[in-house]
């Protein structure tokens, strides 16, 4: 199993999941920031494993291809569904509202994941319905903001805001170009910054 991770997609899905242990261990230790900013490398290190997978795949044998989809999607579950759905409950303290938003994110998150590892892109290379990956950037932007919004509303907003995202996980009216070529180090470049940003925010606070 192990010789799996010899080839080079699947070990940078690997090094996703370090990344991805390191923001639930700090978002569980009370670093909510730093876990969000943790998560988006595990995010773009999703877009380039995939890269990687097109631009090396006649060089790929079948078998380790098809462990590279499930190896991947099991990170998507992760930074995209269960990590959010963490965050949540964290911030919600338990509350009924923040219950049943994890509830419903983890629940069309798995939909999600299962409708598209049967029926993958359309023919023009989009996803139908919003990849479960976007949870990871919308999290790190609501932590960004949340200086900025009033700390008794926070976490209403925030469980909220997946709830609407989990509808739009199972929505198959809408369709969403799938991060690739030119867009990657784009998006790279947005992790990035918002996790600088993350940062930042996470160490002024620490300071006061």
């Amino acid at each position: 199993m192990i010789e799996y991770l010899a080839d080079r997609a699947n070990a940078v899905t690997a090094c996703s999941f370090f990344f991805a242990v390191v923001g639930v261990f700090l978002a569980l230790n009370g670093q909510l920031e730093l876990g969000a900013a943790a998560m988006l490398w595990t995010w773009s290190l999703d877009h380039w494993d995939g890269h990687i997978a097109r631009t090396t795949r006649h060089k790929r044998l079948p078998g380790t291809a098809a462990f590279g989809k499930n190896f991947d999607g099991f990170g998507d579950f992760v930074h995209g569904v269960w990590f959010p759905a963490v965050v949540i409950i964290l911030v919600g303290d338990g509350s009924v509202i923040s219950f049943v938003a994890s509830l419903l994110l983890v629940m069309a998150g798995a939909i999600r994941l299962s409708y598209f590892e049967n029926v993958g892109l359309t023919a023009e290379a989009k996803f139908i319905g919003i990849p479960v990956s976007y949870a990871t950037p919308l999290l790190a932007v609501i932590m960004l903001l949340r200086p900025l919004i009033w700390a008794e509303i926070f976490p209403t907003m925030l469980a909220l805001a997946f709830t609407a995202l989990a509808a739009l996980y199972v929505s198959t009216f809408v369709q969403v170009p799938a991060i690739q070529g030119r867009a990657i180090p784009i998006a790279t470049m947005a992790a990035i910054a918002l996790s600088l940003a993350l940062i930042a925010i996470s160490l002024s606070r620490g300071a006061t």
